[in-house]
């Protein structure tokens, strides 16, 4: 992999800002470049989705956000044409790793350490009270009314 990193070029933010359009086009995810035009019309999001990331310069944000498969992932490698040079993560505490990689970061563990969701606590009171005054009137019902009639 070393071989590999070597023949890797280093561009700058301009450079990849020229590479917008469906015959050419880049995006950019932690810091890594990548040619995407021959997977355009492949991407299960549609073509559209990665134009306009590769239009809005750095993908990373637009990327975790979805979620992306473990065969996804392993799939950016082939397209991966270079870096950025001096790219400075937008949270360096999160993105940082020893050492750099080559290997496109793995999102379904960046999710998982975004923690868990708000709770909304009026559903979480409401609902069992909700369930537990319809098993009453059930219990209600079955015992007195249906006998009764």
């Amino acid at each position: 992999m070393a071989e590999e990193t070597e023949t890797k070029q280093l561009f700058s933010p301009s450079d990849v800002s020229l590479h917008t359009s469906r015959k050419d086009c880049w995006v950019v995810i932690h810091g890594k470049v990548y040619d995407v035009t021959k997977f355009l019309e492949d991407h299960p999001g549609g073509e559209d989705v990665l134009l306009h990331v590769s239009a809005s310069w750095d993908a990373t944000e637009a990327f975790e956000d979805v979620g992306h498969s473990t065969s996804a992932i392993s799939m950016m490698s082939s397209y991966l044409i270079g870096s950025i040079e001096g790219y400075m993560p937008p949270k360096a505490s999160e993105h940082t790793t020893v050492g750099g990689s080559d290997e496109p970061p793995n999102s379904r563990t960046t999710q998982r350490n975004k923690g868990s969701p708000a709770p909304n606590i009026f559903l979480d009171f409401v609902l069992p009270l909700f369930m537990l005054g319809l098993a009453i009137a059930a219990w209600y019902y079955l015992t007195f009314v249906a006998k009764s009639s």
